[in-house]
Order: structure tokens, then sequence, then C-alpha cells
């Protein structure tokens, strides 16, 4: 008789184990975004948004650059990829460079969202993807400032970013 209840109770626990790992992979498996928001220029209108977040995707979509995230970000070996080339196209789909409006210090804010979509798996590698890749958007509009004869760092003096 006592083994028969022993059986059972291992029985119900090796049940309940496994049905909490099933509930935590399924859980593993539901879509996650992580992006910095950039906030935009208040004089910028939506068309101007929209037009500066297609020219930054096309600037920051590059082989270059997201070659550079591959290595620094060594996505070949944490996801399982064939090679780095794969890992870039993988990198393309998964970007996400959007004008948004999003809460900033609670305020609601026009912005231009910079990372990558996925799995809750993969969230620790997308925030790096997104910060290795902000790394990238610093360079770009110091670059810009530099072009328009703006010195660089311009938003050093407290104010909001004006791209």
């Amino acid at each position: 008789m006592q083994r028969w209840i022993i059986a059972g109770v291992l029985a119900f626990f090796l049940l309940g184990g496994g049905a909490i790992f099933g509930y935590w992979k399924i859980k593993q498996q539901t879509p996650d975004h992580r992006y910095i928001p950039l906030p935009f220029n208040t004089a910028l209108t939506a068309q101007q948004r929209n037009e500066k977040a297609a020219q930054f995707k096309e600037r920051l979509l590059t082989d270059a650059i997201l070659t550079g995230l591959v290595r620094d970000c060594n996505i070949v070996s944490k996801w399982h990829l064939a090679s780095e080339s794969a890992a870039v196209e993988v990198l393309r789909e998964k970007a996400m460079i959007e004008a948004a409006t999003d809460p900033v210090e609670n305020v609601p804010t026009e912005c231009l969202r910079i990372g990558f979509k996925g799995v809750v798996a993969e969230h620790n590698d997308l925030e790096a993807l997104a910060e290795r890749l902000m790394q990238d958007v610093r360079r770009l509009v110091d670059e810009d400032d530099k072009a328009a004869g703006a010195p660089a760092g311009a938003d050093a003096g407290g104010g909001a970013p004006k791209f």
C-alpha cells in the first residue's frame, strides 16, 4: 500500500515539474523587443519624423554596421547560426528602427525607436545589440553635426538632442 502512495506522489511531482517546465518554455517563446528611444526635435512634423526614421534605417542596416554588431555581440555562436552573413540577414530582419511615441519621464514624446525584435529567450542579446547599435547612431549623429557645422556633442549643454 505504501509503495503505491510513494509511486503516486512521485508521479504527481514529475507531472507537476513537467507542467511547470512546459509553461516556462512556452513563455520563453513569446515576442519581445528591446530598443532605445531617441527623442526627436519637437519642431519636426510626422512626415519629417518618418523620413528621418527611413534615413536612419537605410544608414544603419548596412552590411558593415551589422557585421560589426555580429562580431561585437558574438551572435553567430550565441544563436547557433551557420555563418556571419547568415547572422547579418537575421539581424536585418529583426531590426526595429521606427518613429513612435514613447513615455520619456512620464511625458509622451515622439521618439525614434532603435533596437531589435525577437523572443523572451533572446532578451539579453537584444539588449546588448540595441546598446551596441546606439553607439553607431551616436557616431552618425556626430558626423551629421560636424557636416552641419555644429560642434560634436552639441546637446551636452542640457538641451534635448536636435536631430
